[in-house]
């Protein structure tokens, strides 16, 4: 525990403390803003269009491989 030789190192400690709530409160909103953006509708959407649009053409690449080969 730290020991205050005067009320101007309370002071300022404490307004250090403070400062660093308000910090990790902004904090908290911004990660809440970019989970609320990740789970938006349109996100959900575009990652499921692009999800499997990726697989349609793994599908398609594999299945020229595949005739290449005679498979």
């Amino acid at each position: 525990m730290k020991k205050y030789n005067s009320f101007k190192e309370i002071d300022k400690d404490l307004k250090i403390f403070k400062l660093e709530t308000q910090i990790s409160k902004q904090k908290a909103n911004i990660d809440l803003v970019y989970i609320k953006r990740a789970f938006s509708f349109t996100n959900i959407v575009a990652e499921l269009f692009s999800y499997f649009g990726q697989k349609a053409i793994y599908a398609r690449i594999g299945t020229q491989i595949l005739r290449k080969f005679g498979l």
